[in-house]
């Protein structure tokens, strides 16, 4: 069988490749060729129309301006504001006639004048293309006049909705002093709106004339949907106005994108943006989008395909495998992998099942083992009766039976009896911690008997809660001899041996510490590094008996631990867990 026939891995990565990879590259050229280049087609064509119409703009109030300069040499207009009382009526109404005929050419010269203005402040008469009146200008446009016309560079001034340029004569004249002449100029809105909606190229653009140091601008369009897409171009202008320089940007405004073209115009201040929503150029595009969509529909489809494909012969089973790893790993060996398919899995799923099958046989030989070897040790310990423990407990009944003293010999012997047959029984391994509790004590008044003037034995009561609890056999009285034997060995007077209970978490912790002064932080050192050794061929003393056969049936949570005791000495903790564990595992110590 050929190597792609057979092989799970290859299959997969060169169908996916030969099936996604071209439908991609092709939908992802087409896509953004076609749109880039239209996009930049579309952008030249913006930039060139605004640039033509804000020039014709500029060529038609620059001659505007020009005409309206023109009156500061009519010798009419200069008669009349200062030689007025004493012109002949006649000559008068011949001057008047002049500058309303020059007056009417100026209204036509243009299709942005709405109407002209001359106003003469000593004849108290305001001129205009079709006769001449005695309305004065309103102060107020009269201010905004002199005010444009000193402080900014621009032409126009808005006031109450109304657009006009305007003069004061003779021109130089300060803020204090009044004018002999005023020319008035109105532009016409609709006019401007007709021109800025001839520049955009769909439906939807529009075109704004923003003033650079004064607060107004001109749309093409007066609809309130507009208004907040003007604002967000208004703060589009305030950053680049000062860079006069001509450009175009692609923005995003409320979740639709425009392209933007901008520039300055030094001669009437003003800044003319066209913005125009690329959905609408990208238009003539939609052949590509239907392409792009129909081939990521078909890529979908390869996909979901894909995946369920992916599911049934490699996610599944790489599932079902690393489930059983993680449940080996919380010591659950009581697991099998059945297998149906012949790829790799199948292989896989075999030799998981049989490597799970040897390991179970060698954690119960070497479970077997342990058991055995702590048996051994406990038989070991109870066989092994202290000599001198043993010289040593007579000689006190000797002494007992020598000083008639035969109430406490009664009892001594007593304690006697319950000791060795406590110890030398070959009942089951495990006790309750009651009866391990009351053979402690039972060692403890058979130490008292010999030490009683050297040393005392203070035991804490045991909590009765805890009294059934299955613990092993000859856990607490090992730690006791061990205090008795190298704690206070060379203690004459005072000694002290306290046994107490303290429940941590889920352990019931039975303390044994001694006031000894004998114990090096060194000596204690080496003692925490015994317990916490995985040496199988160590020296076993009976505190690392108990330490091993404690972590066999409970775990690693459980074991002796050994630390410095606030009464000076050694404190030696026997941790057990309140609730029985199941032997799920073995540590190897």
């Amino acid at each position: 069988m050929r190597l792609w026939q057979s092989s799970i891995y290859l299959n997969l990565v060169l169908t996916f490749l030969l099936s996604i990879i071209p439908m991609y590259i092709l939908s992802l050229y087409i896509n953004m060729s076609g749109a880039a280049s239209v996009r930049q087609e579309i952008t030249n064509s913006m930039q060139s129309r605004v640039h033509f119409y804000l020039s014709s703009y500029e060529a038609e109030l620059s001659r505007v301006t020009k005409s309206m300069r023109d009156f500061i040499n009519d010798g009419d207009l200069s008669t009349l504001s200062n030689l007025y009382p004493n012109i002949p009526t006649f000559e008068r109404f011949k001057m008047l006639n002049r500058l309303e005929s020059k007056l009417f050419l100026l209204n036509n010269s243009s299709q942005y004048i709405s109407s002209s203005k001359l106003y003469i402040p000593s004849m108290g008469i305001t001129i205009h293309g079709s006769g001449y009146d005695e309305a004065a200008i309103p102060a107020k446009e009269i201010s905004e006049i002199r005010s444009v016309q000193y402080k900014t560079l621009s032409p126009f001034t808005m006031l109450d909705d109304r657009l006009f340029m305007g003069s004061l004569f003779p021109l130089g004249i300060t803020a204090a002093q009044a004018p002999t002449s005023i020319i008035k100029v109105e532009i016409s809105l609709k006019s401007l709106r007709d021109v800025l909606k001839q520049i955009p190229t769909t439906v939807e653009g529009g075109a704004v004339l923003f003033a650079r140091e004064q607060d107004w601008h001109i749309t093409s369009t007066q609809e309130a949907r507009e208004a907040a897409l003007i604002q967000t171009l208004k703060k589009l202008w305030e950053n680049k106005s000062n860079d006069h320089k001509a450009g175009s940007e692609r923005i995003k405004i409320d979740n639709r994108f425009y392209l933007v073209t901008y520039e300055p115009s030094e001669m009437l201040d003003a800044t003319l943006l066209v913005y125009v929503p690329e959905k609408q150029i990208l238009d003539p595009l939609s052949h590509y989008f239907v392409m792009l969509l129909v081939l990521s529909v078909l890529s979908v489809a390869v996909i979901i395909f894909f995946s369920y494909w992916i599911y049934r012969m490699i996610h599944k089973p790489l599932r079902s495998l690393v489930s059983a790893f993680r449940r080996v790993e919380r010591g659950n060996m009581d697991i099998s992998i059945p297998y149906k398919t012949a790829f790799e899995f199948g292989y896989l799923y075999r030799q998981f099942n049989a490597m799970i099958s040897r390991l179970n046989t060698l954690i119960q030989e070497v479970y077997e083992q342990k058991i055995h070897s702590q048996r051994a040790e406990l038989k070991q310990l109870q066989s092994q009766i202290n000599p001198h423990f043993l010289y040593n407990s007579f000689f006190v009944l000797k002494r007992m039976i020598a000083a008639d003293d035969n109430k406490n010999a009664i009892n001594f012997v007593e304690h006697l009896g319950n000791y060795f047959q406590y110890i030398t029984r070959n009942a089951d391994d495990e006790v309750t911690l009651e009866a391990e509790w009351l053979h402690a004590r039972t060692y403890a008044d058979i130490q008292m008997a010999r030490f009683r003037k050297r040393l005392r034995t203070d035991f804490v009561d045991m909590p009765s809660t805890y009294a059934s609890l299955n613990v092993p056999r000859l856990i607490i009285q090992p730690i006791l001899e061990n205090a008795y034997q190298y704690g206070l060995q060379n203690k004459i007077t005072d000694g002290i041996i306290r046994v107490s209970f303290e429940v941590k978490m889920e352990l019931i912790c039975i303390a044994v510490e001694d006031n000894g002064e004998e114990l090096t932080d060194e000596q204690l050192s080496m003692l925490e590094a015994k317990l916490n050794s995985h040496k199988e061929h160590m020296e076993t003393t009976g505190l690392i008996n108990v330490h091993r056969r404690l972590q066999l049936k409970f775990g690693t949570d459980a074991g002796v631990l050994v630390k410095r005791s606030s009464l000076g000495g050694l404190r030696t903790e026997i941790c057990i867990p309140i609730r029985e564990v199941p032997n799920v595992s073995i540590v190897d110590h």
